[in-house]
């Protein structure tokens, strides 16, 4: 299925989002979401755990940073027991090009709404009623 911009909406407060997606909280957002992105996609799996972490519990994610995301709550979420507890993973240039695809994967799945903040951009965890991804 290809995503066009006929399939979003703008709302008053300048959320961009799938058509029929509703916002939820990071509980929710996170089972719905790894169910919906299915295994097909499991690269996306800490992503969106990363996502659900850095959620406040509202579902926002204000002044979103790639690289304060990736440093922080993405490397958070990926640590397993064999790290060290300050273990971070490394922000570059391939990193930020392929985060943004995945962010915009789950923007045009209706996992996401997304909205311009001056320098930053603002997040909010969103599922598409129906089904998604």
């Amino acid at each position: 299925m290809t995503v066009t911009a006929d399939d979003f909406t703008t709302d008053a407060d300048r959320w961009g989002f799938r058509t029929g997606a509703r916002f939820v909280g990071p509980d929710e957002w996170e089972a719905d979401a790894l169910t919906l992105v299915g295994r097909r996609r499991i690269y996306l799996h800490p992503l969106v755990r990363g996502l659900a972490a850095a959620a406040d519990d509202g579902g926002l994610i204000l002044d979103y940073w790639p690289n304060r995301f990736y440093e922080g709550p993405l490397s958070d979420a990926m640590r397993n027991e064999d790290d060290e507890p300050d273990w971070k993973l490394a922000y570059d240039r391939f990193t930020a090009m392929t985060l943004s695809v995945f962010i915009f994967e789950l923007v045009e799945a209706g996992l996401l709404a997304t909205r311009g903040n001056g320098d930053s951009t603002d997040y909010r965890l969103a599922l598409l009623v129906g089904g998604g991804a």
